[in-house]
């Protein structure tokens, strides 16, 4: 009899055990993952997507274009999105304010932006920080109100003894649309990331200022690096869908690696083409090449937990937020 009990039991156990692990709702899981439309930091979400990443650790994970950072947010808080990813600022804030996400894995460890000015207005200074006195009074683009590049230009005007409201911020969207904006003449500078700049510089209109790429800019956004852009979703997804978000990381984590293996640049070049965008430039092709092998080695799948809390002082330091955050429950216990 025992024997008998035991053998009916078995399978039952079998279930629940897998139930409370989460794996029995990963396999096939769509997880809804933000993209720039058009911008090539998107990366390393198209490849993780397009390249079979997802896939092959049984989800889902089809690119979203959304345009900013605070939308996205505004999404995954709405269930429009699982994933997004941003610049880590901008989840912290949203954290701070009662917007329950986390942080799931990397992106980008180091900071991604670029101040520009237009050529016409003839750029006189070109070292930090005096060269952030010619931007008072300008209007600067950015890709949202409350987005990361606005966080950016407030701490570089802050950081030069400067008020962090005495440019006019205009919202472009992604570098696909400021660009554009700024062959208008519509703003006069901008905070951005590529293409923004190749753009500029083929077209001849742009001058960089401050290139917080290469380090430039003032000693607290250097601290930001380790940690600059995250995925992130929100915790009771989390919660309820471990196997699914623990695929997602290993996903982007494998897409990462495979794409810095030199063997595959010409694949991982051919994603980019399908979803990049750099207008009617001229061999814009090459252009993409040169751009592809460019942003590679920017891309990290780990989250370095002292930038993280470097990020809870800044937000403090350029008065975005009143108190420090806890950032000791913010990054997920699988995160890499």
């Amino acid at each position: 009899m025992s024997f008998v009990v035991r053998n009916w039991l078995l399978p039952v156990v079998c279930l629940l055990l897998a139930l409370n692990a989460g794996d029995a709702f990963a396999a096939g899981q769509v997880l809804r993952s933000q993209v720039y439309p058009g911008s090539i930091v998107s990366l390393p979400s198209w490849v993780a997507d397009e390249g079979g990443f997802c896939k092959a650790e049984g989800i889902e994970c089809p690119a979203t274009p959304i345009a900013s950072g605070p939308l996205a947010l505004q999404a995954l808080a709405a269930g429009s999105l699982e994933v997004m990813f941003t610049s880590t600022d901008i989840i912290m804030q949203a954290a701070s304010r009662g917007n329950d996400i986390v942080l799931i894995v990397g992106h980008s460890p180091d900071n991604i932006y670029e101040l520009t000015m237009r050529k016409d207005l003839g750029l006189k200074e070109k070292t930090y920080p005096e060269v952030m006195k010619q931007f008072v009074g300008k209007t600067v683009g950015i890709s949202a109100r409350g987005s990361a590049v606005e966080n950016q230009m407030r701490a570089l005007l802050v950081g030069a003894g400067l008020d962090p409201d005495g440019v006019t911020y205009v919202a472009v969207g992604s570098p696909n649309t400021a660009f554009p904006a700024m062959l208008s003449k519509q703003i006069e500078a901008a905070v951005m990331w590529e293409p923004f700049r190749t753009l500029c510089e083929l077209k001849g209109i742009c001058d960089v200022a401050v290139d917080m790429k290469k380090g430039d800019g003032p000693e607290i956004l250097k601290s930001l690096n380790g940690g600059f852009e995250t995925f992130a979703a929100r915790r009771d997804f989390v919660t309820k869908n471990k196997a699914a978000i623990d695929a997602f990381i290993r996903a982007v984590t494998k897409a990462i690696a495979w794409m810095k293996m030199p063997e595959n640049l010409a694949k991982v070049t051919e994603i980019a083409k399908r979803n990049s965008s750099l207008g009617d430039i001229e061999n814009a092709d090459a252009v993409l090449d040169k751009m592809v092998k460019a942003q590679l080695p920017t891309y990290g799948s780990t989250i370095d937990r002292n930038a993280i809390k470097a990020f809870a002082k800044f937000l403090v330091g350029t008065k975005l937020t009143s108190t420090e955050f806890d950032t000791s429950k913010f990054i997920y216990e699988g995160a890499p």
